[in-house]
């Protein structure tokens, strides 16, 4: 079975050009959890952001998502369906660990207008209601070392983003991290503290999840959507597209 990575590096037309010093590493047994899994991710240059063309895609997106969700259901909407089916299969209880996407959609169906952080987090936000898929994203700056995709072990440091209390890992949970901290439990639910993006920060490593088996349109829409809207957002052009392959 192979699995594919797409990774991007993304630039600003006017600088030199940044250098993909971060990479995101998966473990092997993540693959074997959850089959079919396909990660589009990549670094940007978010030091300019275009806050008007932010707010006016991410009203238009919420817009969507919201009327879609009250239509057909936040949780039984196609995308948010597979995801469910997908991480129950991988033995996470999505009744109290609910994908990242799931909560926004759920959200919008009980508010008109939607919620905002700060530009550069409205941003992905704003994509990820696009798209009706997790995105999330990370500062460059805050990594230690790699992003890492891979199982917990029992009992790991954990601060959920506006906490201040440990929150330990299970063991073999589903988790995102670097070389010393969480940063994601139960793959797609909660971010930490570390690592958030803020007014701050310069440059963001961003990761969208699918599954194979939601299709090659799918998989090509959010390639499109994620490289055109970035552009948009901050002036960026794709400097370098490479894809591996995990067997």
């Amino acid at each position: 079975m192979n699995i594919l990575i797409k990774t991007y590096c993304l630039t600003t037309n006017a600088s030199k050009g940044i250098i993909l010093n971060k990479r995101l590493i998966t473990a092997p047994e993540v693959y074997k959890r959850i089959p079919g899994l396909i990660l589009i991710t990549g670094i940007v240059d978010v030091t300019k952001p275009n806050k008007e063309a932010i707010q006016h895609y991410l009203h238009q997106s919420w817009n969507t998502l919201r009327a879609q969700a009250l239509e057909k259901g936040y949780r039984t909407h196609p995308l948010i369906a597979q995801w469910r089916a997908a991480l129950t299969q991988a033995g996470i209880h999505v009744k109290h660990y609910a994908p990242s996407i799931e909560a926004i959609a759920k959200r919008a169906t009980n508010m008109p207008e939607p919620f905002s952080i700060n530009p550069k987090v409205d941003a992905y936000n704003a994509l990820s209601m696009n798209l009706i898929l997790p995105l999330g994203a990370y500062d460059v700056d805050q990594l230690s070392g790699n992003l890492q995709l891979r199982t917990a072990q029992e009992g790991e440091h954990f601060t959920a983003l506006g906490g201040s209390s440990n929150e330990p890992t299970i063991a073999s949970e589903i988790i995102y991290a670097d070389d010393s901290d969480v940063l994601t439990r139960q793959f797609l639910w909660r971010q930490s503290e570390k690592a958030k993006i803020t007014d701050n920060t310069k440059q963001l490593l961003f990761v969208c999840e699918l599954l194979e088996s939601m299709g090659s349109e799918v998989q090509a829409h959010a390639e499109k959507i994620i490289t055109t809207q970035f552009k948009e957002f901050f002036n960026t052009e794709v400097q370098n597209f490479t894809i591996d392959k995990e067997v």
